[in-house]
C-alpha cells in the first residue's frame, strides 16, 4: 500500500515538471520569432534605404 502511495506521489510531481519543459520551449521558440522579426525588420529597412538612393 505504501509502494501505491509513493508511486502516485512520484507521478503527480513529475507533471508539473513537464508542463514547465514545455514552457520553457514555448519561450525560447517565442524568443527566437521576436529576434527574426528583428532581423527582418533590420534587413528591409536597409534594403529600402538602398532602393530609394
Amino acid at each position: 500500500m505504501e509502494n501505491r502511495v509513493l508511486g502516485n506521489s512520484t507521478t503527480t510531481s513529475s507533471q508539473p515538471a513537464a508542463t514547465h519543459h514545455e514552457g520553457r520551449h514555448v519561450w525560447v521558440l517565442t524568443a527566437y520569432a521576436v529576434s527574426g522579426l528583428a532581423l527582418f525588420g533590420v534587413l528591409i529597412y536597409y534594403v529600402s534605404a538602398y532602393i530609394t538612393q
